[in-house]
């Protein structure tokens, strides 16, 4: 079984708005499959800012924690 690994970012470090990078941290994904799901809109809080995605903090954690629990 693989050990799992801790963020390594805790929510109260993200800023309010997060870029796709600093997500793709939080989350432990990469990157690109982030991007993926943003263009595919299953990221709550997320909208585009020219060609960057941002993420409103507030907003993606509550989504995550409805689901969480």
């Amino acid at each position: 079984m693989p050990s799992v690994r801790a963020a390594t970012l805790h929510p109260d470090e993200l800023p309010d708005v997060m870029t796709a990078a600093e997500l793709a941290q939080f989350e432990r994904v990469d990157t690109r499959t982030l991007r993926a799901d943003l263009e595919a809109g299953r990221v709550p809080g997320a909208y585009r800012r020219g060609r960057s995605w941002r993420i409103v903090k507030a907003t993606y954690l509550d989504s995550v924690s409805r689901v969480a629990s």
